[in-house]
């Protein structure tokens, strides 16, 4: 045999740990602390961002139209379309911009998530964890909540309307997902509670710390993200 051609152990625990990061991405839904406990010492990035990538583009891919949509009907555009200042290929524009600035948005979630921990678990509660072990949690944690948008897709397409979901928001979805009270409401959600008591979790077991300190710990984090969306909600609302 070619010595090009052998497998030797390091190829083997290559193959083993891509198998093992898929199965992950299963282990996260049932039971996350038996992955975190895999994680702890060999985190895993690549494979999680590339499924969380795809699971994100696709579901701004189906909604795009509907982003569009969402867009004509805010009074800014209706001030520019009655001002004639609207290109012709604004349409087009507007639909590569909601796909684009939503997809790298999500996907900067968790890496912003990650610094935050980092923050509060290594500065303030004196913890030690590595980024690259908290930014493992966070995508796998966020993996949950980029299910939960995809299985709600056929919901917003059968209605036309991004205001659905299983959250708070659609108690006032007559308001629309721009208005601030809907944006704040819509946070109180079943996956976002589930991802966040599965980031809990892991964070957790990463730092050695009690399970109300892991859950205490990713409130923090993706909480605080929660708190900023509805602060730019609230800003975007005054002009």
């Amino acid at each position: 045999m070619e010595p090009n051609q052998q497998s030797g152990p390091e190829s083997i625990e290559m193959t083993s740990g891509a198998v093992s990061s898929f199965r992950g991405l299963v282990e996260i839904f049932y039971q996350p602390a038996a992955w975190f406990e895999k994680l702890r010492y060999n985190p895993k990035i690549l494979v999680p961002y590339i499924v969380l990538a795809v699971l994100t583009a696709g579901m701004f891919l189906a909604l795009g139209d509907l982003l569009v949509e969402m867009q004509m009907q805010s009074p800014q555009f209706q001030e520019q379309l009655e001002r004639g200042s609207i290109s012709p290929d604004i349409v087009s524009i507007m639909w590569i911009s909601a796909v684009t600035l939503g997809s790298i948005t999500m996907l900067l979630a968790p890496l912003v998530a990650a610094l935050l921990v980092l923050f509060w678990g290594n500065v303030v509660l004196a913890g030690k964890a590595s980024f690259k072990s908290l930014l493992s949690v966070m995508l796998y944690g966020e993996i949950i909540f980029a299910v939960g948008n995809l299985l709600v897709v056929p919901l917003a397409l059968a209605k036309k309307s991004l205001a659905v979901g299983v959250n708070l928001g659609v108690l006032v979805a007559e308001r629309g997902v721009q208005d601030v009270l809907y944006t704040a409401l819509s946070k109180i959600d079943l996956f976002i509670i589930w991802e966040i008591v599965a980031i809990g979790i892991g964070l957790s077991i990463v730092y050695r710390l009690p399970r109300n300190r892991g859950y205490l710990l990713s409130v923090l984090s993706m909480g605080l993200l929660s708190v900023l969306a509805v602060a730019g909600a609230a800003i975007g609302s005054l002009f």
